[in-house]
């Protein structure tokens, strides 16, 4: 069985790939960036048994691409993801044939249980009021507890994009990437953006960065 992602962010499907990758979720992990490669996928794997599709994607809309694959394959369970946790926005994609959605705010471990709720066959709807309790005393500590949306600013930070960059393509306030960025931290159990990086490689959130071989 495998689970496909589709995001068109490369560094935060890279992160997002390595925390399913080690969630034991008992699932291989693949990852694409447009619904164009996810339907040339799941056209040539019918070994996918559940795609994870981001609700805003350069290439097309989350939901017209949740009508597409429910359309061409109906077997295949789609769960929407999303950073926007609107009032209405679950249920508006359980409705549209979405078999959960999964907002950013979640931690890689609530995000895999929600993951193995809808891998066991049934719908999974986040509460619609969520008593979040501060990183360090979630379970398993701070170094398990980052978030999807903090996996996309350390790919944006990876990218070496400044709060106004990612403010601007996160469609949020300056104040809300810096906390963002200091949340990324916290997690990391780091001091700065460096670091922050060099934490996520090494967590195979990021990629590692290429050594430098000297001019060509």
């Amino acid at each position: 069985m495998k689970i496909l992602i589709v995001d068109d962010h490369p560094l935060f499907r890279a992160g997002f790939h390595a925390v399913l990758a080690e969630g034991a979720l008992d699932a291989g992990v693949l990852s694409v960036s447009s619904v164009k490669e996810a339907l040339d996928v799941l056209g040539k794997d019918d070994d996918v048994a559940l795609v994870l599709l981001d609700v805003h994607l350069r290439d097309d809309d989350g939901f017209n691409a949740l009508r597409i694959i429910g359309e061409r394959f109906p077997t295949t369970a789609c769960v929407l993801i999303s950073g926007d946790e609107q009032e209405g926005l679950a249920a508006r994609a359980v409705a549209a044939g979405a078999s959960g959605f999964i907002p950013k705010s979640f931690t890689a471990d609530e995000m895999i249980a929600a993951i193995r709720q809808v891998m066991a066959g049934e719908v999974f709807v986040p509460p619609a009021t969520r008593s979040r309790a501060p990183l360090a005393d979630r379970p398993g500590g701070s170094e398990t507890a980052l978030t999807l949306r903090q996996l996309e600013v350390i790919s944006m930070l990876g990218r070496g994009l400044s709060n106004k960059e990612i403010a601007r393509a996160l469609d949020v306030a300056e104040r809300t990437v810096k906390a963002h960025v200091s949340a990324v931290f916290d997690a990391l159990n780091v001091r700065n953006r460096t670091q922050a990086v060099l934490a996520a490689q090494r967590r195979g959130f990021l990629p590692p960065t290429p050594a430098y071989d000297g001019p060509r």
